[in-house]
């Protein structure tokens, strides 16, 4: 049950993640030219309350609706809010409900889309898809006009009532019982943007402002306790602090502070008592802000605050920081030094983590190398930004990124995560070797992951797979893996995207795949189609190159023929033969076929297609 609630949090939080820059620049309209902004010009209420009441709404909506049924579920979504928003009789600001729309919506045109698939005749596709897609996209504007809206209405009627009664209440302070745990856990982004943030929206209609965006951001608790830290810490420690004060505070990434409040669950006694002593006082002087300030900085929640609030905002986070500051050197003062917490530490040394992976499973050159948190923005791009600093400087040119926890991707190479995050993340990448961080702030890990990398791997740095006559032909990146598709006409387009992407061939070149495609079925066997272009000296194509994209669940190419692998070959004259007599020798091999077929990353189709041309080449 709480996996699941997690899982529909994420969801909604991901949503608002993605239009956050909407409503920070709504925010931003209603703080400079509102009614209580710092220059008052009525006449934009004409901008803001549409945008208020109609787009942001329908942002939501095709955001969850595409997010499941990609944009063709967005649209539809965003369809159905119109009818949603305007069914709407009262003054609420159907962000909730949206929120609901929008993937329902995406849900039913997904499997309307799989239900559909068997059944079109071939060559209909487009129409069936839309045609279908706008009929249902009639029926649920209407119920949404008609019976759905006015249902929202009185279900936003008693959750924005019952929310109003208890910031009246004046117990409103006692959410942060709530809330201050929930964060050190990495509930942070569901509380935030799946519960206040929308709450806090619905506010802000009515009263220009809402208290709701500070219970979670105030980033007041969280000083406190980094202040404690870097007062009570000697020597790396000390500068580890020193960083984590100025990265949440000013760049509002809260994930900092909660490592140094889980190595001793004492601290969240004073964190709690912190956030209470803000949100009392927020609750006292009636603070607000007009938007979420997310990043949780200082500085965008004073961005966002109306005119005249900022010194209640200001007090509120200074309340919250000095109680958890004291409350802090209380606990550290009575509990073990620093030096023998250490001991305590749950995670083995970066070395001993290697040794312990290698022996099962050996380290060579790896090519990408995913931090991973759990919203996926804050602080993995924080800790990836740093180890790219340190691989530069070591001269390693791996790839790295960031994500969420749980969007990692079979590809991977090597995941880094929270200590706390590290067996959701080995349940989404099983198949990467994976290292556990207390704090994505920790140098010494940096420095330690690099090196031992470095000696473990030895001369393998220098020692690359061989490729197919220039590093531009075919890379990792010219390989998707795990993709579905509705028809073979989306997964065409989609193995183009690949060509496009690394810079093969222009857009154009995709609408040429399709009629040849439309030809004749470029289908040939064994599970496999070779979609290709109308002319092999289009001017469409920029340089030679091989996509190949991977679909475990097959694609219909007609008269039965279902197709697991899809590979495009661009390139002109000799150069295309080429290319396209190895492929052809390569993919005759049933086996070998099999193996590309079931291959569980990008990493391993590489490395078996470039061996493949390695052996071709060594035998002529």
């Amino acid at each position: 049950m709480m996996k699941t609630l997690d899982r529909v949090g994420r969801f909604l939080s991901t949503m608002v993640f993605q239009n956050i820059a909407g409503l920070i620049a709504l925010g931003m309209l209603r703080v400079l030219f509102g009614s209580n902004g710092w220059w008052p010009l009525p006449a934009l209420n004409g901008l803001i309350t549409p945008m208020t009441q109609y787009l942001i709404p329908i942002l939501f909506g095709y955001t969850g609706g595409k997010m499941i049924g990609n944009h063709r579920g967005g649209v539809i979504a965003a369809f159905v809010i119109i009818g949603l928003v305007a069914g709407n009789p009262s003054e609420y600001t159907m962000i909730l409900p949206a929120m609901i729309i929008g993937p329902t919506m995406g849900f039913i045109i997904k499997k309307t889309d799989k239900w559909l698939v068997s059944r079109i005749p071939l060559g209909l596709e487009l129409l069936y898809y839309s045609t279908i897609a706008g009929l249902i996209g009639v029926f649920f504007v209407l119920m949404a006009y008609y019976y759905i809206s006015p249902a929202f209405v009185q279900g936003l009627h008693v959750i924005v009532t019952g929310s109003g009664k208890l910031v009246s209440s004046g117990y409103l302070w006692l959410i942060a019982l709530v809330i201050e745990p929930a964060k050190i856990l990495f509930f942070n982004n569901v509380i935030n943007h799946g519960i206040l943030e929308p709450l806090g929206i619905n506010q802000t209609k009515e009263f220009g402002k809402s208290i709701f965006f500070l219970l979670e951001t105030n980033p007041g608790p969280g000083f406190g306790l980094l202040m404690a830290y870097f007062i009570r810490s000697i020597g790396k420690e000390k500068g580890n602090a020193r960083s984590a004060v100025a990265i949440q505070l000013i760049g509002g990434i809260h994930e900092v502070y909660f490592p140094y409040a889980l190595r001793k669950p004492l601290l969240i006694l004073p964190l709690i008592l912190g956030g209470m002593a803000g949100d009392f006082v927020f609750s006292v002087l009636h603070a607000g802000l007009v938007a979420t300030p997310s990043p949780g900085s200082i500085l965008t929640q004073l961005l966002l605050a109306p005119k005249g609030m900022h010194i209640s905002v200001l007090l509120g986070f200074s309340a919250s920081a000095c109680v958890s500051f004291f409350g802090s050197i209380y606990v550290l003062s009575r509990a073990v030094t620093e030096s023998n917490d250490s001991k305590d530490n749950n995670k083995m040394p970066v070395k001993q983590q290697i040794q312990s992976i290698t022996e099962k499973k050996p380290v060579k050159l790896e090519q990408k190398v995913i931090f991973a948190c759990d919203a996926g923005m804050g602080s993995s791009a924080m800790g990836a930004a740093l180890l790219r600093k340190k691989l530069k400087q070591a001269d390693l040119h791996f790839v790295v990124d960031n994500c969420s926890v749980d969007d990692l991707s079979d590809d991977a190479d090597i995941v880094i995560s929270h200590i706390h995050l590290t067996e959701r993340a080995k349940a989404s990448a099983p198949h990467a070797r994976h290292f556990s961080i207390n704090s994505f702030l920790d140098q010494a890990f940096y420095e330690e992951l690099v090196v031992c990398l470095k000696q473990e791997l030895g001369s393998s740095f220098h020692e690359e797979t061989t490729v197919l006559v220039d590093m531009t032909v075919f890379t990792p990146e010219h390989i998707m893996i795990q993709l579905d598709a509705i028809d073979k006409w989306e997964a065409i387009s989609q193995v183009g995207e690949i060509l496009i992407r690394t810079g093969h061939v222009e857009e154009e070149f995709i609408q040429e795949m399709h009629l040849r495609e439309q030809m004749l079925s470029t289908y040939i066997g064994n599970g496999i189609a070779i979609p290709h272009g109308m002319d092999g000296d289009s001017k469409h194509i920029l340089k030679s190159g091989i996509a190949i994209a991977q679909y475990p669940e097959g694609i219909d190419f007609g008269d039965g023929d279902i197709a697991y692998l899809l590979i495009a070959v661009v390139g002109h004259h000799s150069e295309k033969l080429e290319l396209v007599s190895h492929i052809a020798l390569m993919i005759d091999n049933v086996e070998f076929v099999n193996q590309l077929i079931q291959a569980k990353n990008r990493k391993e189709i590489y490395s078996l297609v470039c061996n493949s041309f390695a052996e071709m080449d060594r035998i002529r």
